[in-house]
């Protein structure tokens, strides 16, 4: 990355060195330089030296020239360090004042500390190697300066001083400027007119850096003066050509609440947004004074305000969707496990996977590192695999569609994708878990930069190549966001610790812990529940409508009788009308841990769920066994069903011989039982259960949630019998088929 530059504009007060340093940033922006508006000794990004400067500029705080000194160049070894990282980062730093200040003021203008040798060995011991790449001194005559200051009102302990002083401090500009070979600009005239100035020796510096920035300053440089006005005191407002403006970006230029239209982009928002926690003014003024016009120049304001504010927040207020194609169903899951970013995935459900690519080949993963051998071993049982599928997804939807209990009349075309849905629902279990899948991801920028940082420190081959390909592409979208997201000192370390960590723990599994598979005690395993008397809840559900302390209300509640702790639960829980209805946030702290062992297809599907904690599974093996549905069974196709069991059984077991342990997991089949576990707390169980037990949902996870369901009502009775919307007997053929007619309803009225 190219190095930023280092500008000082100087001079005494009032000579306008904010103006001209606002209208100098705005034009370097437009020609796409990052840039950071700075004032130096203190630093908006440094506490201690804005606490330095607050004691220096306020009367309550009366002290000598030394003390003065000596705290500038304290707080100016601070805010050097802040400049340093910026320009490193490839940003010009823009900066009102320098050490030039402190001779100006301390040594020229006060005269009570003749010692310019040593103010100035203090000044380089602050400094360093720290020296501008540009400054320039702006000059007026004192009468000029004791008008500017005063229509300015009252400032800092400067403004006021007499004109002598200020005749000294402006002949100690000069004389420096003189003696360090600094160039002077005049600042009477009109800011535009003294801009112009400024600009030719602006641009030789930066010509030193880049051709690019050379450009001739432009007749009229950016400058939205005449969409926000700035009084006296500071204060902005907003202009009537500003209104006019900002009713093209947001929805109410006047109310407290207000939306972006589309004229802007999602990265020019995000930017601005950023910019809330250092700028007091209304948002739409922000907008104003220092985003409008700046189409097409996202990039390079993403930049300067990541760069001056700080990624990690301003992370989270851009996102972007991407796209992952033929993502086994081995990846689906890694891309899957974040719980910050929302996906859609192809479903297995609704969809035959029995058609063949225009090469001719199913829709499976093969691993690129697999040798010749294993590789033709691999191909062909999965062609023997998907053979089978093809045939018995097909006949059994015939099966399906010959026996059904819906008249003639009414066999439409609800009626057969719910029939459709049947069959893929019962024949998916044979599919490999190599079966590729489109993947649509919606991601913050953080999100973004967690997945990826997630998918290049994993074991598999295919999650690392993913994780690359992400970081490339949404790179060409937002590069700003994800510039750090595999440099060594942040990225990099992020993805060697978690790989480090991952195969440390794997290490110490294998030499302490041996494998068994095929026997379990129970497929639902309630591991643990916090608390274990739900009245406990009861301090928490009473918090927010008093002003005792949660133990100071437990104890009020530990003397109450059984029959009032269970009403006032029951009241906190209150009359739910549907599943949407949920009791307040207080029943977050009940927690339950479950270690459970279901089909692949039913994990695929719940695990899904995003506000859920401990969400972790174990390698994939066909030792657990597997289930034949009972559809399956019904229509003849048992021996085809297992026949794709047994051959992936065989390539397992060649892939683990060929060392391939890691890869071997592609040859397992959604059918195949596997272990994982979850935690959640009991607001998300009312979502979890009620949603996962209606009718149209597979009749897999119905199963495994509802005996979840029931554990649950046995250690938390209250809770469950609260999850009165937790379906246990409607007929799935019926409920699928009305779910599928009011589809096609709502269809039909668009």
């Amino acid at each position: 990355m190219k190095r930023g530059k280092y500008i000082v504009l100087e001079g005494a007060e009032g000579v306008g060195k904010t103006t001209q340093l606002k209208i100098l940033a705005k034009y370097l922006q437009s020609t796409g330089i990052a840039v950071r508006l700075l004032r130096e000794p203190d630093s908006q990004s440094d506490l201690t030296a804005r606490t330095i400067r607050h004691l220096t500029q306020s009367p309550q705080y009366p002290m000598n020239t030394r003390t003065e000194v000596l705290l500038y160049n304290a707080a100016r070894a601070q805010s050097l360090q802040v400049i340093k990282e910026s320009i490193e980062q490839g940003v010009t730093c823009l900066v009102d004042r320098s050490y030039l200040t402190t001779l100006a003021v301390q040594y020229y203008g006060r005269g009570d500390v003749p010692e310019y040798d040593t103010i100035n060995n203090i000044i380089s011991f602050a400094v360093g190697d720290m020296e501008p790449d540009l400054t320039v001194i702006l000059d007026a005559p004192v009468d000029y300066l004791i008008k500017r200051a005063k229509s300015r009102g009252q400032g800092e302990r400067f403004d006021n001083l007499d004109e002598n002083f200020l005749d000294k401090v402006r002949a100690g500009y000069l004389l420096e400027a003189k003696n360090r070979n600094l160039p002077v600009v005049s600042a009477i005239g009109e800011p535009l007119e003294v801009f112009k100035q400024v600009w030719e020796h602006v641009a030789k510096s930066l010509a030193t850096r880049t051709k690019s920035t050379t450009a001739s300053v432009p007749s009229e440089p950016v400058d939205n003066t005449e969409l926000v006005h700035k009084d006296a005191n500071g204060q902005y407002t907003i202009t009537s050509s500003g209104k006019s403006e900002l009713a093209k970006y947001v929805t109410d230029s006047e109310g407290e609440v207000y939306a972006f239209t589309q004229e802007l982009s999602p990265l020019t928002i995000a930017a601005a947004m950023a910019r809330l926690s250092r700028r007091v003014d209304d948002m739409r003024i922000t907008l104003l004074d220092e985003f409008s016009g700046q189409a097409g120049k996202d990039e390079k304001l993403l930049q300067r305000v990541i760069t001056a504010y700080g990624d990690d927040s301003v992370q989270q207020l851009v996102g972007m969707h991407l796209v992952v194609e033929g993502a086994s169903n081995l990846l689906t899951k890694k891309l899957e496990w974040g719980r910050l970013a929302a996906y859609l995935e192809q479903s297995t459900r609704y969809i035959y996977f029995d058609q063949k690519d225009a090469e001719g080949n199913y829709r499976y993963f093969t691993p690129k590192d697999l040798d010749s051998e294993t590789k033709a071993k691999y191909t062909e049982a999965m062609d023997q695999i998907f053979d089978r599928y093809s045939m018995m997804v097909r006949e059994l939807s015939d099966y399906i569609r010959r026996n059904s209990k819906v008249p003639k009349a009414e066999q439409d075309t609800a009626w057969l994708g719910a029939t459709r849905a049947q069959a893929c629902d019962a024949i998916r279990g044979v599919l490999p878990v190599a079966t590729k899948s489109t993947v649509g991801i919606f991601a913050s920028g953080q999100a973004l930069e967690s997945l990826i940082m997630h998918l290049l420190s994993d074991e598999l081959p295919e999650a690392r190549d993913t994780g690359q390909k992400i970081l490339d592409e949404s790179r060409k979208v937002m590069p700003a966001f994800l510039e750090r997201a595999d440099k060594p000192e942040r990225g990099g370390a992020m993805i060697a610790y978690r790989s480090n960590t991952y195969k440390a723990m794997e290490s110490i599994a294998k030499k302490n812990l041996q494998d068994s598979y095929g026997q379990y005690e129970e497929p639902v395993r309630l591991a643990n529940v916090w608390p274990r008397n739900e009245l406990d809840l009861l301090p928490d559900m009473l918090y927010e409508h008093s002003s005792l302390s949660l133990e100071e209300i437990r104890r009020v509640v530990d003397g109450w009788s059984y029959d009032k702790r269970e009403k006032v639960f029951k009241s906190y829980i209150g009359e739910r009308l549907n599943r949407r209805h949920k009791p307040g946030r207080a029943i977050e702290k009940a927690h339950y841990s479950w270690d459970l062992v279901c089909d692949y297809g039913i994990f695929r599907d719940l695990q899904r769920h995003r506000m859920v904690d401990d969400l972790q599974w174990q390698a994939l093996t066909p030792r657990y066994g597997y289930d034949v549905p009972e559809l399956v069974e019904e229509a003849g196709l048992s021996d085809q069903y297992e026949e794709c069991f047994d051959i992936s059984v065989r390539l397992h077991s060649e892939m683990q011989s060929a060392k391939f342990e890691l890869e071997s997991q592609y040859a397992t089949l959604f059918g195949h039982r596997m272990r994982w576990k979850i935690t959640y707390n009991a607001r998300q169980a009312f979502h979890f259960h009620e949603l996962r037990t209606t009718p149209q949902g597979h009749p897999g996870y119905r199963k495994l949630v509802k005996q979840m369901h029931d554990k649950l009502c046995e250690v938390h009775p209250l809770i469950g019998e609260a999850m009165k919307f937790v379906n246990t007997d409607e007929d799935p053929e019926l409920t699928r088929l009305a779910a599928e007619r009011y589809t096609q309803f709502k269809l039909s009225q668009m």
